[in-house]
């Protein structure tokens, strides 16, 4: 394919990475071979339609495509569908060690017959030779060499590069499951047993002498401090003083802390409860395994990939980086980036390994490879949720029911490679406190390598394991004390204004108590005493139980920066580019919506996984911005190029907030500089006495959208296609680009439009104008659309959040509570969801339907972490490349009460509430409401997950 020809629809030049210039083609499905199948227009605008005189959602806009089979997901992609590629299509296979604990060897392939013998086989000791290197997100070691320990079950030991699909089936046929294939030598420790922790924290606080609203001691107020590290473990160590540096005064606080529960428990002022609990490792299960095709075109030195990532912003910088060494260094200069749809992502595709053995395989094939994980092979090296152990106290006044204080020792198994283990583990951490203020607090989390499959950003990140262990102590505390459960809740609930487990305040209004008072008046709950009673009488066999959780979560990063791009065409269409991708959230239909709150319509069009464009913005970034000291952030902030973070990764609960942010501004700088005038020159024009009188159409707050048409004040409604027009013939605004960043808060800066300085949560801004003649101004503003077609506008007045706020850790949470009803069958311990409802704080709703989806979709994923889905660590595990569906247990419909399933999405409080970030907490509460709903019906608590039909049929014997 030739680059340098290629239409904007197709590529786009971004930048130049290393000498390299990348282009993307987000949507593969409109460019490909199905065009001759492909929806009709007509058809595919069927998802929006009127009710009232304003636009709905009928279904998801990628819907359609989807269900008439277009190909839309990357593994639907061969080189025949690539327009330039050749058609023959190659074929890799990876081979993986399923021995951690002996030397690797080696193996052959020898038996193989000659219809089935790779063309190339890729080892260790070809990436040696050509010096060939992983990013360093991702450590080293891609292939194991001989002659060295695997360093976790399921390390890639080689690459077979086949140039035909039948051969490489018949050869993966032979080889996947042959358990003597690779050969083993001498027994060695394992690799994990000689690796640092991959993180550490401590969260400790101890509230001031006024209480809630201030600290004496906390991460925020204070800083951070980090352990010495001895024998790979750590030791928080040092003096403890009170006056002393941050881990000093840290060290005597815990203390302190440890001292006051042993006091108050030996005095028996304070009910102590000490728990420990356990979850399990998780595969993420997604529809589409993941998938990668790719071919160098030595003619045009152009790499083209097609990749299944949730972050192919970042693929595209680490691939450039891979490639600037090995057999093809020098050799590219140009790096083409497709990124379709996923197939679920549930962040098992965020920065996951998988692409660059693809881009491996690409370099060493003569054409076209395919590799594509099938369901053994993604269970065997695929992402997991992180399993923790957490060792925990909780303290509670006996007088008074409240908490005194929370502590915590968690140990988290990162797997083989770190991944995001050490945000994991620090996010973890910072939830469990949950929904409770707690007045102190001494958290401690170390997350580890071990020989476990990678562990890396999957839905709950850490928050769904800590807050069911806080659940959990609720339930027993409360039953301890012989107190409801809803009263102790209820004593300690958090409210506006107090402060977290680091120092912070939650952002915004913490409806945390309107929540429980709904769910204490549900009837399930109320009458769950008698409903025990006639259900056990009326199912002999059957115990019934009743259980509740809550949970709030944390959404962000504390360093997000989302891009938005709209243009409005002289018809009136409306286009908007986005960097985020579809990962089944509805992301695309939802942000289509957004734009309406300003242009009165939905998008016609919305552009995904978009890389490239945002080089009109010129922006650079220099440094980390998590330990970015203030200073530098001040030096870095006076170049108006500079942002603290280009570009972020897509994750499930980042759109609906974070990229809804900078569309929304996009969209209303499109209104208040294109449209608005344009409907005032109109109304003046046609409608008004203008020489006689002025209309007071001054303020375009005064506009209003009514069945997709613009009216004010009375005047006729326009359509925006007549607006549109007019907004082109005057050079008005018709084209914003947009980046935010985020720390907790959202950065600020002044930008002149049109002479008037505006104060704008953007950190950077580029306009474009209409191109008509009626306006005498409009050439000198055209001639200014020199970036990319842009006319990108110099910020003034930049104000960043502090880079103390990295301290807080989290301040944007989402809180979600879920009510269920159980029957747990005495002879096989199979439980039986009789109903469930679910409450959810999600903010303004976008997109009603997508939010309940979510709802739907996380009580599935709860139930499943909650009773059925479980992977064994080590050799039995996942690993071993023995697992799949017919072992994993997964909840099928039976198991989440499909006809019974309620819930309440509470109303907004004013039209400016923030959309939330919903994703994952809708998961987390169910699994706590399941473990004290089995505990209600067999009066035995669990206290390690899943518990599945066999551990409670065991524990009722």
């Amino acid at each position: 394919m030739d680059v340098s020809n290629a239409s904007r629809r197709t590529f786009i030049k971004q930048c130049v990475i290393g000498g390299v210039a990348v282009y993307s083609a987000p949507l593969l499905w409109e460019m490909s071979r199905a065009n001759a199948s492909i929806i009709s227009p007509e058809l595919a605008a069927q998802w929006q339609t009127q009710t009232n005189g304003q636009s709905t959602p009928k279904f998801r806009n990628d819907g359609i495509a989807k269900v008439t089979g277009q190909k839309v997901y990357g593994r639907d992609y061969r080189a025949m569908d690539m327009a330039g590629w050749p058609k023959q299509q190659g074929y890799a296979f990876i081979l993986r060690a399923t021995d951690a604990a002996h030397v690797y060897q080696g193996f052959s392939l020898d038996h193989l017959p000659a219809s089935a013998k790779p063309y190339k086989v890729i080892t260790a000791a070809d990436l040696a030779r050509d010096k060939v290197k992983l990013p360093d997100f991702y450590g080293d070691n891609m292939l194991l060499a001989e002659g060295q320990t695997a360093d976790y079950l399921g390390h890639a030991v080689a690459i077979l590069l086949f140039d035909s699909f039948h051969a490489f089936k018949q050869a993966k046929s032979l080889l996947q499951f042959d358990k003597a294939l690779l050969r083993y030598g001498e027994e060695t420790p394992f690799v994990s047993e000689t690796k640092n922790p991959y993180a550490n924290w401590r969260i400790i606080r101890v509230e001031g002498e006024n209480g809630a609203s201030e600290d004496t001691y906390s991460p925020l107020h204070d800083g951070l401090f980090f352990p010495n590290i001895k024998n790979y473990k750590p030791e928080w160590s040092g003096d403890a003083n009170a006056q002393g540096s941050v881990s000093e005064r840290g060290l005597f606080y815990a203390g302190e802390i440890d001292k006051q529960i042993e006091s108050a428990k030996t005095s028996q002022q304070w009910q102590v409860l000490e728990r420990e609990y356990r979850t399990q490792i998780i595969d993420p299960m997604m529809m589409e395994p993941e998938a990668f095709n790719g071919w160098f075109d030595a003619n045009s030195q152009t790499f083209h990939t097609v990749i299944t990532a949730q972050s192919p912003q970042d693929f595209q910088e680490m691939a450039v980086h891979m490639l600037s060494s090995g057999p093809l260094a020098g050799k590219v200069n140009n790096l083409v980036v497709h990124s379709p749809y996923i197939g679920g992502g549930f962040g098992a595709k965020d920065h996951s390994i998988f692409p660059y053995y693809g881009v491996l395989a690409t370099i060493y094939a003569k054409g076209p490879v395919s590799i594509a994980n099938d369901r053994f092979e993604q269970f065997q090296s695929g992402l997991k949720r992180h399993p923790f152990t957490m060792k925990s106290r909780l303290a509670v006044d006996k007088a008074t029911l409240k908490i005194q204080a929370l502590t915590s020792q968690m140990t988290v198994d990162g797997g083989g490679r770190e991944n995001f283990s050490p945000s994991v583990t620090s996010v973890g951490a910072t939830a469990m406190q949950s929904i409770y203020y707690t007045p102190r607090n001494d958290i401690v989390a170390t997350a580890y390598a071990s020989r476990n499959p990678d562990a890396g950003s999957m839905r709950g990140y850490g928050t769904l394991q800590s807050m069911t262990a806080m659940e959990s102590m609720i339930h027993e505390i409360s039953a301890e004390l012989e107190v409801d459960p809803f009263k102790l809740r209820a004593a300690n609930v958090m409210v506006s204004g107090q402060r977290n487990t680091q120092g912070a305040i939650p952002n915004g209004t913490l409806r945390y108590r309107e929540m429980l008072d709904m769910a204490e008046q549900d009837t399930v709950w109320q009458q769950r005493v008698i409903n025990k009673k006639d259900y056990e009488a009326k199912h002999p066999g059957m115990r019934y139980g009743v259980g509740f959780g809550i949970a709030t979560k944390d959404y962000g990063t504390g360093a997000a920066a989302p891009s938005a791009a709209i243009q409005l065409s002289k018809d009136g269409k409306i286009s908007l580019d986005i960097g985020f991708i579809e990962m089944g959230t509805g992301t695309q239909t939802s942000q289509a919506v957004v734009v309406s709150e300003s242009l009165g319509n939905f998008a016609d069009e919305v552009k995904l996984a978009e890389i490239d464009i945002w080089d009109a913005m010129q922006l650079v970034q220099t440094d980390n911005p998590y330990i970015i000291s203030q200073q530098r952030q001040d030096e870095m902030a006076a170049n108006p190029r500079w942002t603290p973070v280009k570009a972020m990764a897509s994750s499930a609960s980042m759109s609906a907030y974070y990229q809804s942010h900078v569309t929304r501004i996009a969209a209303d700088i499109v209104y208040r500089h294109g449209l608005w005038p344009a409907a005032v020159s109109i109304w003046n024009e046609l409608y008004f006495n203008t020489p006689m009188g002025a209309t007071n159409l001054n303020d375009p707050r005064d506009g209003r959208w009514t069945g997709g048409k613009l009216t004010a004040l009375g005047f006729p409604p326009l359509s925006i296609d007549i607006l549109a027009k007019r907004a082109h013939d005057l050079g008005l605004v018709v084209g914003v680009m947009g980046h935010a960043f985020n720390r907790w808060a959202w950065a600020e800066a002044d930008f002149e439009i049109f002479g008037t300085k505006e104060r704008i949560a953007l950190d950077a801004l580029a306009l474009q104008y209409g191109k008509g003649d009626k306006y005498h101004g409009s050439a000198a503003r055209i001639a200014r659309m020199n970036s990319n077609g842009y006319h990108l506008i110099d910020r003034q007045a930049m104000r960043y959040p502090k880079a103390e706020l990295n301290n807080a850790m989290v301040t944007y949470y989402a809180p979600c509570a879920t009510l269920v009803e159980v029957a747990v069958n005495e002879g096989n311990g199979e439980v039986t969801l009789l109903s469930s409802h679910t409450w959810l704080e999600a903010g303004k709703v976008i997109v009603n339907e997508l939010v309940e989806g979510q709802i739907q979709g996380g009580l599935a994923m709860g139930i499943g972490h909650a009773l059925h889905e479980e992977l064994p660590p080590f050799e039995a595990g996942a690993g071993n490349g023995t697992w799949n569906l017919n072992r994993y247990k997964v909840p099928l419909a039976r198991h989440v009460g499909v006809w019974s399933q309620r819930h309440t999405i509470l109303p907004q409080l004013s039209e400016t509430d923030p959309s939330r970030g919903i994703a994952e907490v809708v998961m987390i509460p169910v699994v706590s409401a399941l473990v004290e709903a089995v505990y209600q019906a067999t009066q035995v608590r669990f206290y390690d997950l899943p518990m599945t039909a066999k551990k409670i049929k065991e524990a009722m014997a």
